[in-house]
């Protein structure tokens, strides 16, 4: 039965001895990218996830990081080139996260709902109407946290389909009401979507399976297993 890893780290916690030994481990095309990059946290979360991709991945192909080989779709998502294993990586806030699976399509999408913005406006511009209409039923107190639930979903679904948000977000629509069944306008997939909420946010899940191992990496990048339902847990006792 294949199942989908998720890694969780927090980039500002990574200790210095730990970041000093990382770009090593890069690619010269990694290299220059990274060395390229300005912004001190956009930087730092650069250099962690192409390493921590390589690893993770070297760990279960069973060869030397440095041996992997990465392309592009036509779309612009990064893959292995001989494709023997799916991954995704998102970000949101101070937080990092990794699902990898042996098959796909596989996306994996944070929103913490940090961006202060008019969430009604943005739902009738961008949802489909029948997902506008039941967020614009809600509560106020509850639409945030329903609007970004949904932007988690379909933003999940768009990278695993690998063209993201450019796809269309009104062309993966859910059914709230029905358990949030996913009314595919995109393509012939049958993703299996799942969330978790993460404070005001949620953290979502496209994959192939609905089997899911947790990993919370520490400042060490050693992993410890976690529940994946327990997350909102786990961010919570984090935010500090």
């Amino acid at each position: 039965m294949i199942s989908v890893d998720l890694y969780l780290l927090k980039p500002a916690n990574i200790s210095a001895d730990q970041l000093a030994l990382l770009p090593d481990a890069l690619s010269p095309t990694e290299r220059q990218q990274w060395q390229e990059i300005h912004h001190p946290g956009r930087r730092q979360e650069f250099l962690l996830s192409r390493v921590l991709l390589r690893r993770l991945l070297a760990d279960r192909l069973q060869c030397q990081a440095s041996e992997l080989l990465f392309c592009t779709n036509p779309h612009g998502k990064p893959e292995l080139s001989d494709q023997r294993w799916q991954f995704n990586l998102s970000h949101s806030g101070n937080w990092l996260v990794i699902a990898l699976c042996a098959r796909g399509p596989l996306g994996v999408d944070i929103e913490l709902g940090q961006r202060r913005r008019q969430t009604l406006p943005l739902a009738r511009r961008f949802y489909a109407t029948s997902e506008y209409e039941w967020l614009a039923a809600l509560p106020a107190e509850e639409q945030e946290s329903a609007f970004y639930r949904l932007w988690s979903r379909k933003e999940a679904v768009l990278k695993a389909h690998g063209a993201g948000i450019a796809a269309g977000l009104d062309k993966v629509c859910f059914v709230p009401q029905q358990a949030w069944r996913l009314d595919n306008r995109l393509d012939e997939h049958d993703y299996r979507v799942q969330d978790w909420p993460l404070g005001s946010g949620w953290l979502s899940l496209a994959a192939p399976t609905l089997a899911v191992n947790g990993w919370l990496l520490d400042d060490n990048l050693k992993s410890s297993p976690i529940n994946p339902m327990l997350t909102h847990t786990i961010f919570q006792e984090s935010a500090s």
